[in-house]
């Protein structure tokens, strides 16, 4: 299977074209696939032999030995110990050489919304709910569609595909939530201090090859179909498709309405990108007349061991800290997030910084505030 190489690879879509799938539809087609595990291996799969256009992978984890009975991609001798989504852009590319394939090893709300901007419709195929609402955040924010698939806690024979359009008046995942999730997701993402509430660990999902392969084949029938649709001028708002298959036969559907308490829909105005990688905030603000630039995600700027008091400068987002944060000297996760920045007024100590400063990501596209709002 991996000796196919694209200078003799051809591929016959001929039986396509009396589908949704014509080749001209898919040729057009940028998707971005959040999380490569097993339901985005077989996301992967199924776009790549539908021969689409661009396919981006995203997902900052390595390849570990549980991964390889469930990944097509990652059977391969050298995978294990590289990041997931190397591995697969590379081995994708081998096998299906009329999709133009790329990798970015971060995790999704560390990529720039540049990078994002123009795709035609997001995959996300993450097992945890804070990845799921940074997704759907993006989603809104970028007016980008999501056919997000889930593969069934406790039990590993049911799945569901849920698609969201991410335009204005539809629903997205964060208006699924109870206010109680929702609020506890947010908090640990923005809240000025550190939420009471336990760590939020990563899910741990058992999943099968069977039936990552069948909601990933779903994802990607309801994600295109959706998008296509859209694109007729038909819409279908949110809704989401649930699959058993044991220990009953069962699909369901059900439309999804916008929540009033999603902080997500409200007028995010318009993005701006920074001139250039030496662009200042300043600049910035300068340059769209502006009095404050708005972070999406909040940065820890400096922190301190509540263990051995050791203090540093983390740079990280608020997130990533309280989920993953520990003490560079005594490895401690009792810290005390000192300064957190949300956003750079005119006042700001790091109005003359550029965003690398603050590792920001690059090609990032901002949100910046006149007065009392956002334009």
């Amino acid at each position: 299977m991996w000796q196919m190489y694209p200078e003799t690879f051809f591929a016959d879509y001929s039986r396509l074209e009396s589908t949704l799938f014509t080749r001209t539809r898919l040729q057009e087609l940028y998707a971005v696939v959040v999380g490569v595990g097993a339901l985005g291996n077989e996301v992967a799969r199924t776009l790549g032999l539908l021969g689409a256009g661009r396919v981006c992978v995203v997902d900052p984890d390595s390849v570990e030995p549980s991964n390889l009975p469930r990944s097509t991609f990652f059977c391969r001798g050298n995978a294990i110990g590289r990041n997931k989504a190397a591995v697969l852009a590379e081995a994708a590319a081998r096998l299906f050489p009329d999709t133009a394939w790329s990798a970015i090893g971060t995790e999704i709300a560390d990529v720039g919304f540049r990078k994002l901007h123009n795709a035609t419709l997001l995959f996300g195929c993450v097992d945890s709910d804070l990845a799921r609402l940074e997704i759907a955040y993006i989603s809104t924010k970028l007016r980008i569609p999501v056919a997000d698939g889930a593969l069934g806690q406790p039990n590993y024979s049911h799945g569901r595909v849920t698609f969201s359009p991410g335009t204005d008046g539809h629903a997205c995942y964060a208006c699924m939530l109870t206010p109680r999730k929702r609020r506890e997701l947010l908090e640990c993402w923005q809240a000025t201090l550190r939420p009471c509430v336990p760590r939020l660990p990563d899910a741990y999902s058992v999943s099968t090859p069977t039936m990552a392969s069948i909601i990933a084949a779903m994802q990607v029938e309801i994600g295109l179909h959706s998008v296509f649709a859209a694109q007729s001028g038909v819409s279908c708002g949110c809704f989401s498709v649930e699959l058993d298959i044991h220990p009953t036969h069962r699909i369901s559907e059900f439309k999804v309405p916008v929540s009033s308490d999603c902080p997500f829909h409200q007028s995010a105005g318009s993005l701006h990108a920074m001139p250039s990688e030496n662009t200042t905030f300043q600049e910035l603000l300068d340059h769209t007349a502006s009095d404050a630039l708005l972070l999406d995600w909040p940065i820890c700027t400096h922190a301190k061991c509540v263990a051995c008091e050791r203090t540093w400068s983390p740079m990280q987002r608020l997130a990533v800290l309280r989920r993953k944060g520990q003490c560079p000297a005594c490895h401690s996760r009792q810290i005390l997030e000192q300064q957190i920045i949300r956003s750079i007024g005119r006042g700001s100590a790091w109005l003359h910084h550029t965003p690398s400063t603050l590792q920001l990501p690059a090609e990032h596209l901002y949100s910046v505030q006149r007065g009392n709002t956002i334009v």
